[in-house]
């Protein structure tokens, strides 16, 4: 149900990878009853997964034409491997030039609907609020410039990873770290990864919504925003690839305010120790935190500093996600549901 940004062919590549995990992970339990049983539970759980997702509208094709106005998301100014103008070549045929449109309709885990948590819109192009995120992310988020720092540059590549797997590294380590129990910590992984998920959904129905247009665009065409404030760059790049989707809000930024606000709920405080290395595309990169809502905070500053989001992105898709990741803690999964009998 996590939204995979890679192609079909990359995520049939992957599948062999997983399946060889499942076997090394299987493979340190020891043989007898309980492993047995605990197979059977696990297969039939995700059967019950499998089948109540069957119809949850992830693998429907919805045509999306981009715009052509200032301010509206249009495909890459610059194609590339890396930045295609559409994310798969077997969809050019039905003209999708932006990836998972259809998450926007997405049955989610724990909302009500897709636009339950939809937020205001992207400060309008004339504003000096736009001016300054303009001017921010064509500052530090440019792969040529010198005005971003080694700490932040290092904060965009540490980050870059995907939200599911950073976010549920900080879970499991913390939780180690308190001594939860096996059903607590399979409780809290389900509860971030569940919200993240509907960050995806709300984030897709958000931006869908407004088309806003990312950064590498509007800095090339400066000159069309009727904004004095902002001066173009015919030749700017982001530092980091820019995904083919529009900018508001920044879902990596909605996922880690949703896994930040369960985390703090689930372990009563948002203060926490955490030091951890990232995984790939940058693996091995070490970053502190002292508290979730510092690190979803630094979580968001990244994409601003691997020049993807504006400022305003980021904010809103933190509160979106915090909204997301607070309700579903009160609602869903509570401890006394989970008795064991």
């Amino acid at each position: 149900m996590i939204p995979d940004w890679g192609t079909p062919d990359q995520r049939a590549k992957a599948l062999p990878m997983v399946e060889a995990a499942y076997v090394v992970a299987l493979a340190r339990l020891p043989e007898g009853p309980a492993k047995a049983a605990g197979i059977v539970v696990g297969q039939g759980t995700a059967a019950s997964m499998i089948a109540a997702r069957k119809a949850d509208g992830s693998p429907v094709a919805i045509k999306y034409t981009p715009g052509i106005e200032p301010g509206l998301w249009r495909p890459h100014p610059n194609p590339s491997p890396a930045n295609p103008p559409i994310a798969d070549p077997s969809l050019a045929a039905g003209n999708w030039p932006a990836i998972l449109p259809q998450w926007a309709h997405v049955t989610p885990f724990t909302m009500a609907t897709p636009w339950q948590f939809r937020l205001p819109g992207p400060p309008a192009l004339a504003s000096a609020e736009y001016a300054r995120d303009y001017n921010e992310v064509k500052k530090v988020g440019g792969k040529s410039n010198t005005e971003r720092t080694a700490e932040q540059t290092e904060i965009a590549r540490f980050w870059y990873e995907s939200s599911p797997q950073g976010w549920s590294r900080i879970a499991r380590e913390v939780a180690a770290e308190r001594g939860v129990d096996p059903w607590g910590v399979a409780r809290l992984l389900a509860l971030v990864n569940a919200t993240i998920a509907d960050g995806y959904v709300a984030g897709a129905d958000t931006r869908y919504h407004y088309n806003f247009w990312r950064p590498v665009t509007a800095i090339r065409a400066g000159e069309t925003d009727g904004n004095d404030a902002t001066a173009a760059d015919p030749t700017w790049e982001s530092y980091l690839n820019t995904p083919p989707l529009p900018d508001y809000p920044s879902t990596h930024s909605v996922a880690g305010g949703a896994a930040a606000a369960v985390l703090a709920q689930f372990f009563g405080s948002n203060q926490v120790t955490v030091k951890m290395r990232c995984g790939p595309p940058f693996a091995g990169v070490t970053r502190s935190f002292n508290s979730f809502s510092q690190a979803a905070q630094e979580n968001g500053d990244s994409r601003i500093y691997a020049g993807v989001h504006f400022r305003s992105a980021v904010q809103d898709g933190i509160k979106q996600g915090d909204q997301i990741g607070r309700r579903a803690f009160d609602l869903f999964l509570q401890t006394h549901k989970l008795a064991v009998r």
